[in-house]
This record gives C-alpha cells, sequence and structure tokens, in this order.
C-alpha cells in the first residue's frame, strides 16, 4: 500500500477493501464457531468504537498489507481433539478464503460487466499495489493497448471495483497458502497426524510466530524491487483475474 500513495484513489480503495476484508472473513468464521459478539463490544461507547476491529486484525498481517499489499487477517482458533477436529472447525477454516475469493470474483465480473473491457497487461498484482492501474478497454486494433498508464481514466468508480476485486482475490489465495497463522497452515495442521515431527514444527511456525516471520520476509522489497510474495502471487493471481475480469 506504500507503493500507492502516489495515487489517493488507489491508496484508499486497498486500504478500505483490506479493511472490508477483514470483518468479512472474521464475521463468517465467527458465524460458523457459534461465537458472538463479546460483551465489551456491545457497551463501547462511539469514542471507542474503533475498536470493534480489534477481534479481525492480526498486527503481522496488517504490516504485510502495509508493506506488501496483501496482508491477513487474525487467527481462528479452532477446536480441535487429539484425533480430528470437528467439521465446523473446519468449515470455519475454508470458509475464510472462500468468502474472500468470492468477494473478488464478484467484484471482478462486476468490472467486466460495467466496462464490457479487458486487462490488458501483465503483473496485475504489482501494477494495484503500486498505484499504477494498467486496465481499461481500450485496445488498439492490433490489440495493444493504446495507452499503457490508464490510472483513472476510465472512471474512478470502475477503477475501484477492479482493485477492491485483486485485493479480495489475493486475499483469499493467500490466505489458503498452507502456513500458520493463514488459515491454509492452520488447515493443514488440523489435518496432520498427531505425531512429534508434526507437532513440533506446528509449534515453530504457530506458536514462535516463524511462520508469520517467514511471510514478513516474502513481502519485504529486500532481494528484488518487487516484494517476493507479490512476485510468488502474481503467477496465480494474474490469470484468475485475465479469466474473470
Amino acid at each position: 500500500m506504500l507503493y500507492a500513495l502516489r495515487y489517493p484513489l488507489s491508496f484508499a480503495v486497498l486500504v478500505g477493501a483490506f479493511v472490508l476484508g477483514l470483518c468479512a472473513r472474521g464475521v463468517v468464521q465467527r458465524a460458523i464457531s457459534g461465537q458472538h459478539r463479546p460483551a465489551w463490544a456491545r457497551k463501547l461507547t462511539r469514542r471507542r468504537s474503533v475498536m470493534w476491529l480489534k477481534p479481525f486484525v492480526d498486527p503481522y498481517g496488517c504490516v504485510a498489507a502495509v508493506v506488501a499489499g496483501p496482508g491477513w487477517g487474525s487467527p481462528v482458533e479452532v477446536n480441535s481433539s487429539m484425533r480430528r477436529p470437528p467439521g465446523r472447525a473446519l468449515a470455519q477454516l475454508v470458509a475464510g478464503p472462500a468468502v474472500l475469493a468470492a468477494m473478488g470474483i464478484a467484484a471482478l465480473e462486476g468490472f467486466r460487466t460495467w466496462t464490457g473491457g479487458r486487462v490488458v497487461a501483465s503483473g496485475i498484482l504489482s501494477a494495484v499495489y503500486h498505484g499504477d492501474v494498467f486496465v481499461g478497454p481500450f485496445l488498439t486494433q492490433g490489440g495493444k493497448p493504446s495507452d499503457p498508464h490508464f490510472h483513472y481514466v476510465i472512471g474512478f468508480g470502475k477503477v475501484a471495483l477492479f482493485i477492491a476485486g485483486v485485493e479480495w482475490l489475493t486475499m483469499g489465495v493467500l490466505a489458503i497458502m498452507p502456513l500458520p497463522p493463514l488459515d491454509g497452515g492452520r488447515l493443514l495442521f488440523a489435518l496432520a497426524p498427531r505425531t512429534m515431527g508434526w507437532q513440533q514444527a506446528r509449534f515453530r511456525l504457530d506458536d514462535e510466530n516463524w511462520g508469520a516471520l517467514i511471510l514478513l520476509v516474502l513481502a519485504l522489497p529486500v532481494l528484488f524491487r518487487v516484494p517476493l510474495m507479490i512476485s510468488l502471487l502474481d503467477y496465480i493471481i494474474d490469470p484468475l483475474v485475465r479469466l474473470v475480469a
């Protein structure tokens, strides 16, 4: 998101979409688990109303979102037995990424219907998270974009819908990756054998936050100009965006 600061619309949409994605994921997972809104949240005064976000926010996920664009929400607690976790717990872990991906696909379908156009550039994630939007229905006769830098010329609403769709779809794909604290990582260890090796791996990656550290390293542009997380996710997101939008 920091890269998009020079384009206020892109930055605002990325922040808003990230917060909305966190809330949608958290609400769905808590609804499946049967959790209710905590008493302290119902007693909040207007002055402290911003705290309603607290149950959905993971500090490491927010740092990754600020630095690279995609981030993740607070890990959902899975009440698993020593043998096998209950179906509701597994449904929680699957529902989070699924609802984010569904929101992204719906937004991109809306963008395609609204514009009647198509995505015309590669490197979708890099473009979006730098605030440099390479989308639009304007093509030359040779099939190449007439101007590679469309930015906001196709309308603020259309650009916002596209950026939000890419953000939610990316959050959904990232969330299913098999690495704690992501939902996919928790799903992996919930289904894994209860052997000593698996338990030690879970302790290192989850309880000691090695998984979050690995994700943060991938989100930082340490060795490359574009964060490695963006480069890796782009191989998945780019074809999906082209298919939908």
